[in-house]
């Protein structure tokens, strides 16, 4: 079924809506990213994709050619993995057992269907991976996902559920949209920090690469006064790949140059970061 914009924004409503009087947390209310151009949105409603969805593909797969350069050789699982598209990434790139899940029954089939030969895929709730036993994973990771969690309260449930699956001395990658860009849809500095330091003793926060516009630009620039940011890089954006607001003429945030950059012991390459609007976070398990 296809659907124009402003019907699409009736279902979107209507779902989210269902989703939280049903109190699941879940409701197949978000869109659903897809390789070949497939844009999947809410209530399974299909509409020809634009650039914005092409680019937010693109995006996405960013991220998994980024932490895949922690997947070598490793068991990891993919929460939250929506199409499946990422794991493909990391199993090409070295991933030696790669496993998917997510709550989305849609998303899992199709997944299964075009890129079963990669991964291991299970519909299975991020707070409560029930299919995989303790210490399973070498690496978790997770990506535009928590944010969706943190709508219903359950952030700290997730991410207990990521470090219980994970073995001790494993790591657990995360990505999720910085709130200066997206308003309430992800979390502010304090809050991830937060959240990560509340779980684990070494973990390591880069910021988004894109600068926050208008009256949100303020809350950017205390936090450089107070010493309160994570680690800034200054990447190498494709504008012509990013996703960004009509009429913003996106500022890079300026720090490290790219290149090579050490997290408690482990070696990799920041040229790889294209995080735009969203923090990316690596924490090591320790039980």
């Amino acid at each position: 079924m296809k659907i124009g914009k402003p019907l699409y924004r009736v279902f979107s409503y209507l779902a989210h809506s269902i989703g939280r009087m049903r109190k699941s947390y879940y409701f197949e209310d978000y869109m659903r990213v897809y390789p070949d151009g497939l844009a999947y949105y809410p209530l399974r409603v299909r509409r020809k994709p634009t650039k914005t969805d092409l680019n937010n593909f693109t995006n996405h797969q960013k991220f998994y050619f980024f932490v895949s350069q922690f997947a070598n050789g490793k068991k990891v699982v993919d929460v939250g993995c929506g199409s499946g598209h990422g794991c493909e990434v990391l199993k090409k790139r070295g991933g030696a057992d790669v496993y998917g899940c997510d709550l989305s029954k849609a998303s899992i089939a199709f997944a299964k269907s075009r890129f079963g030969e990669s991964a291991q895929f299970s519909c299975q709730p991020m707070t409560d991976m029930k299919g995989y036993p303790d210490d399973f994973a070498d690496v978790a990771i997770s990506s535009e996902v928590l944010e969706h969690i943190k709508e219903y309260g359950k952030e700290e449930q997730a991410i207990l559920e990521m470090k219980r699956i994970t073995r001790n001395g494993g790591l657990l990658m995360i990505a999720t949209p910085n709130s200066e860009l997206l308003g309430a849809h992800g979390f502010y500095f304090d809050e991830i920090s937060k959240l990560f330091a509340g779980h684990f003793s070494k973990f390591c926060i880069f910021e988004n690469a894109f600068m926050p516009f208008g009256s949100a630009r303020a809350a950017w620039e205390q936090r450089v006064k107070e010493n309160r940011v994570g680690v800034v890089i200054s990447e190498l954006i494709n504008l012509e790949e990013s996703v960004a607001p009509e009429g913003m003429v996106p500022e890079i945030k300026q720090g490290l140059p790219p290149g090579k950059f050490s997290f408690d012991g482990i070696e990799f390459d920041t040229t790889l970061l294209h995080n735009t609007h969203s923090w990316i976070v690596l924490a090591r398990n320790e039980k």
